[in-house]
């Protein structure tokens, strides 16, 4: 077997990991899940998950990171073609209902609720969770320099309007897709009615 062809199983391992982990996680939460149960699902080793893991922290944190980066590609696609602040708010509240099925968010606060704050995992998290705010500051950022929004600190406001969001999240989960997006575009109006100029 060539180097080439060891680095392309290993490749391929590394995602069957991936991939099952993201479905047991999101289907059990974090803490529900041991890498028993991963080795099951995927057909490995612990040798093999921890070759390419530290642990399950450590998993779970790829796994968020990937989530993450995905997440603001598809941000970036949306809100090319929006040029004011407003616009982009509604475009965000509908990616966020179009996600709010995602049961990994789920997990997400699982995990930071069973490890250690003071775990590297945790601080990893937290950095990509304070990306995600900063991210979103832009466009309130941008709101408030055009005009379009109070003059207010824009880092509290996008804590708050995600905040707002997630809660959303969490009482939304029995709804259909039509009446998800509708309850966010109601939460956008109420909040925008807040910050508006």
């Amino acid at each position: 077997m060539t180097e080439k062809q060891r680095a392309y199983d290993s490749a391929q391992t590394r995602e069957r990991i991936l991939s099952h982990a993201k479905a047991l996680f999101s289907q059990k939460g974090y803490k529900g899940v041991s890498i028993n149960d991963i080795c099951a699902a995927t057909g490995l080793s612990k040798g093999s998950i921890y070759h390419h893991f530290k642990n399950k922290e450590d998993l779970f944190v790829h796994l968020a990171e990937a989530a993450f980066v995905d997440s603001w590609k598809d941000w970036d696609t949306r809100s090319a073609s929006f040029s004011s602040a407003v616009d982009k708010l509604y475009a965000y509240s509908e990616l966020f209902a179009d996600n709010v099925d995602l049961s990994l968010t789920k997990a997400g606060e699982d995990f930071i609720a069973t490890t250690g704050a003071d775990s590297e995992a945790v601080q990893k998290f937290g950095a990509m969770i304070t990306g995600y705010v900063q991210r979103f500051e832009e466009i309130v950022r941008e709101g408030i320099e055009r005009g379009e929004f109070k003059q207010q600190e824009p880092g509290e406001m996008a804590f708050a309007l995600l905040s707002s969001y997630s809660g959303l999240a969490n009482n939304t989960r029995i709804l259909d897709k039509e009446n998800v997006k509708r309850m966010y575009r109601k939460m956008t109006d109420m909040l925008l009615d807040g910050i508006r100029k």
